[in-house]
C-alpha cells in the first residue's frame, strides 16, 4: 500500500516526537510545529497599491505578516521561489451555490433551498459539504474564496448567504462570514407582502430591546424575526437578487424607503440604467457576461456591460453565480476585458472591489499586511485565459491539487501509446 502522509498527521507526529524528547529546546519545538512561509522572487501584485518586482511575502499562523523586497525572513520558514512567476491575492466569486450541491452527474447532497417563503434564520455555511469535488475543481481557476447561498427556488427569503474559504476540515472552519447579507429574491408583485414583514421584524426588534431592559415580560420568541433583527437594525446588508431595469429600481427605492443597508446582484438590465444607479450609490454585483442578448438588443450588449459601468461610474464588481462554472469566471473577465473593460480593473472585480462591496476588504482582496494569507502563485494575470495557477495559498495552507480535474489529467497523460489511432 502506497503511503500518503497528510500534514495533519505530520503535526501529530511532530508533537509525539516533542512529548517523547523532552529534551528539545522550546525554539526547536516551535520549529517542528511550524507552518509559515515565505513566498520569495516572484513579482507581487498586491492590487490595493504597487507592483513589487523580486518581492518577498511573509505568511505567519495564516496571515500576512510583511511584503516588500526587504523582508527579514525568521529562521525555519519554509522559502518558496516563485522566481519568474507573480503573486497574486486569491480571487472572490461574490456569488455562488457552492457546496450546497454537487457538480451534475455526480452523487452527493442537495441542499440549497429550504420549504416556505421566508427564511431569514438559515445560514448556508452549515450545509456545505466540504468534501464535496466541486470545490476543488473550482479552486482550479485561482478562486479561493466565495459567496454561496441557498436559491430559494425563487422564494422571496431563502435565508443568509455565508462568505467561505474553498479549503477546511469542517464548514466552520471555511466559513468567513456565516452572514455576509441577506438574500432576497426581488419581485414587484410581492412587495407590499415583504414590506409588512420587514417592518413586522423592526416592531420584533424594538419589543426585544425593552424586553432586554426589563420592560415588558410577556416577550414571544421567533426564530425567523430573531434572524431578521440585523437588518433591521442596519447590522447586516441585504444582497437584492435583481435583475430587469424596473426590478432593479424598485429594489433600490425600497431598501432606502425602510432605511436598510443593501446591494444589488444580477444586474442583467443595469446598463440602461447607469445613471440610476450613480446617483443612487447602489453596489452592484454583475452576472451574465456570457448571457444572450435580449431580442431587440445588441449581440455584444452582455459582454459589454462591466465597461459601460466602468465608464458610468458605477461602484460594482462581476460574479459567476453557478456552481460548476466559478473556475471560468476568470474567463468571462477577460472577454470584458476584450470589450473595453481595463484590465486593473477586471482584475479587481474579482479580487478588492468583490471584497470591499461585500465588506470584507480589511481581510481579504489584496496582498497587504494583517490581511488573510489567501494568495495565488501564477505564469501570469489570472485574468488572462493562458495563465495558469501554480501553488494556492488559503489561511495560509498550502493546498493540494488533488481536485478530480489534476486526477483525471495525472492519469490520462500517463496512458501508453496514441489515444487516438
Amino acid at each position: 500500500m502506497k503511503a500518503c502522509m497528510t500534514r495533519r498527521t505530520a503535526g501529530a507526529i511532530a508533537l509525539a516526537l516533542i512529548i517523547a524528547l523532552p529534551g528539545i529546546a522550546g525554539a526547536q519545538q516551535e520549529a517542528l510545529l511550524q507552518d509559515d512561509y515565505a513566498i520569495t522572487g516572484g513579482t507581487v501584485v498586491t492590487v490595493s497599491g504597487r507592483t513589487i518586482p523580486n518581492g518577498t511575502v511573509l505568511i505567519q499562523d495564516g496571515i500576512i505578516t510583511a511584503v516588500g523586497t526587504d523582508v527579514s525572513i525568521p529562521t525555519g520558514v519554509e522559502r518558496i521561489d516563485a522566481s519568474g512567476m507573480y503573486v497574486y491575492p486569491g480571487l472572490i466569486d461574490a456569488g455562488t451555490g457552492l457546496g450546497l450541491q454537487e457538480a451534475g452527474g455526480m452523487a452527493g447532497p442537495v441542499d440549497n433551498f429550504e420549504l416556505g417563503p421566508y427564511n431569514p434564520h438559515i445560514e448556508a455555511y452549515i450545509g456545505v459539504d466540504q468534501n464535496s469535488e466541486i470545490l476543488g475543481c473550482q479552486r482550479v481557476g485561482g478562486f479561493t474564496t466565495v459567496v454561496t447561498g441557498l436559491n430559494g427556488r425563487g422564494e422571496p427569503i431563502p435565508g443568509y448567504d455565508s462568505l467561505i474559504n474553498l479549503w477546511g476540515w469542517t464548514p466552520q472552519a471555511m466559513a468567513v462570514e456565516k452572514r455576509i447579507g441577506l438574500r432576497v429574491n426581488w419581485a414587484g408583485n410581492r412587495a407590499e407582502e415583504l414590506k409588512a414583514y420587514f417592518l413586522e421584524a423592526r416592531a420584533y426588534a424594538a419589543r426585544a430591546e425593552m424586553a432586554e431592559r426589563g420592560e415588558i415580560s410577556d416577550f414571544a420568541w421567533d426564530i425567523r424575526m430573531d434572524g431578521l433583527m440585523p437588518v433591521v437594525r442596519g447590522e447586516l446588508p441585504v444582497i437584492f437578487e435583481a435583475n430587469g431595469d424596473d426590478d432593479i429600481k424598485e429594489a433600490v427605492e425600497f431598501a432606502e424607503e425602510l432605511d436598510l443597508r443593501y446591494m444589488i446582484r444580477g444586474g442583467r438590465d443595469s446598463w440602461k440604467i447607469t445613471d440610476f444607479l450613480v446617483e443612487h450609490d447602489v453596489k452592484l454585483l454583475f452576472s451574465g457576461i456570457h448571457a444572450s442578448p435580449g431580442r431587440d438588443e445588441p449581440y455584444d450588449i452582455h459582454y459589454a456591460t462591466p465597461a459601460l459601468l466602468n465608464e458610468a461610474g458605477v461602484d460594482f464588481a462581476i460574479y459567476s453565480g453557478g456552481v460548476a462554472n466559478v473556475f471560468s469566471l476568470t474567463y468571462e473577465a477577460g472577454m470584458a476585458v476584450a470589450f473595453g473593460l481595463p484590465m486593473e480593473k477586471a482584475l479587481r472585480c474579482l479580487t478588492l472591489d468583490a471584497a470591499r462591496i461585500l465588506g470584507v476588504d480589511d481581510r481579504l482582496g489584496s496582498i497587504d499586511e494583517g490581511k488573510i494569507a489567501n494568495l495565488l502563485i501564477t505564469t501570469g494575470n489570472p485574468v488572462e485565459y493562458t495563465s495558469q495557477v501554480h501553488t494556492m495559498f488559503i489561511r495560509g495552507e498550502k493546498v493540494p491539487w488533488d481536485d478530480k480535474f489534476n486526477r483525471l489529467l495525472r492519469r490520462f497523460r500517463g496512458r501508453a501509446g496514441e489515444i487516438l489511432p
